[in-house]
């Protein structure tokens, strides 16, 4: 196993009177790219908000590798704000004083062509994502966060934003962790996923692993007791049943048809049986 890049002990976060993060421990590991899903409120933003220094735990401890440094944190998030009234020039020069930035690549502007009067504001929501990117991406992270946004843009850039974070992944050694909504773009990245239910982690799961682990089956006939569902719903005439853990004594034992699925289904089965 690679080296932490941090490890989490015990976090808890409230807001206001909700308690968000129930005492998380966790911990991440560097080159790997890790995918956190869950239903809306689950409190996935706020954990990434706290890995960024964003917002302080209630208590609770976070403790990054020795060489991470707050300057080599990324957080790329649509909530963030780029102070919409600059200009592009204007936030670049910003940003590399900030960050101590000596000569910044400014690849992904050009490939959108982006003029550097051009205000901040003014930029579509793909825009305003990959140029946040290149600003995140000259601060040579050593861990990268990335919150909702890359459902949100359309297909061409989406492919360039993870095609950019892929080259950082494989020439920093960068851990990328990522809040999704939407996986069928990122079915082969993520090395790890993570289900977060109500302030706990619910699952934490090599990706291989799950998918071993997860299967479905499509039947009317009542399943045995003995077969954990996680989640299941109605289609026409018959049930659909999604197994997990699955033991592979469930086929040898019965004639049902298991089926293996992908990334996109499993997540959506977790999310929608903590809903049900």
């Amino acid at each position: 196993m690679s080296r932490k890049i941090v490890d989490i002990k015990d976090l808890h976060v409230r807001i206001g009177k909700k308690q968000v993060l129930k005492g998380l421990n966790i911990a991440f590991y560097r080159g790997e790219y890790v995918v956190i899903a869950g239903k809306s409120g689950a409190g996935k933003s706020t954990f990434l908000r706290c890995l960024s220094g964003s917002i302080l735990p209630d208590a609770g401890w976070i403790v990054p590798d020795k060489d991470l440094s707050r300057k080599k944190i990324g957080f790329i998030s649509d909530g963030r704000s780029l102070f919409s009234h600059f200009t592009i020039s204007r936030m670049v020069n910003f940003h590399t004083r900030i960050y101590g930035i000596k000569n910044f690549d400014n690849t992904l502007i050009k490939e959108l062509k982006l003029s550097p009067g051009r205000k901040i504001k003014s930029l579509s929501m793909g825009e305003r994502t990959l140029f946040h990117l290149t600003l995140v991406l000259n601060q040579k992270p050593d861990l990268l966060l990335v919150d909702e946004v890359i459902h949100a843009i359309d297909p061409f850039l989406r492919e360039r934003f993870l095609e950019s974070v892929l080259d950082i992944i494989e020439e920093r050694g960068t851990a990328t962790i990522a809040v999704n909504h939407t996986f069928s773009d990122i079915e082969k990245i993520p090395e790890r996923v993570l289900i977060l239910d109500e302030g706990r982690f619910i699952l934490d799961e090599k990706t291989d692993d799950l998918k071993n682990r997860l299967k479905k089956v499509a039947t009317k006939e009542p399943l045995p007791k003995n077969i954990p569902v996680v989640f299941k719903k109605e289609t026409g005439f018959c049930r659909e049943y999604f197994i997990y853990p699955f033991d592979e004594k469930f086929r040898r034992d019965s004639s049902f048809l298991f089926e293996d699925i992908k990334l996109e289904e499993i997540i959506k089965a977790f999310i929608g049986g903590r809903y049900v």
